[in-house]
């Protein structure tokens, strides 16, 4: 995971992140930088949520039932 990473702080910076585009005052360059920035966050956000998610699947590997079963196949 990136080094300094918090999972908590990459979504307020996205809060703040859609907040800004919402309000629609910032310049175009400025909007495109904000909305790359959001999808780094986004996609740091989402490798860890997926790294909880495996280290969850490997503590129930015992056979305890899982919230985190799905019907969807990824692979």
């Amino acid at each position: 995971m990136d080094n300094g990473f918090v999972y908590e702080d990459a979504v307020r910076e996205l809060e703040q992140i859609v907040s800004k585009l919402s309000e629609g005052k910032v310049s175009l360059d400025e909007s495109l930088a904000l909305y790359t920035r959001g999808i780094e966050l986004s996609k740091l956000c989402q490798d860890r949520l997926n790294e909880i998610a495996q280290k969850i699947s490997i503590v129930n590997s015992d056979g305890s039932v899982s919230l985190l079963e799905t019907d969807t196949e990824e692979e």
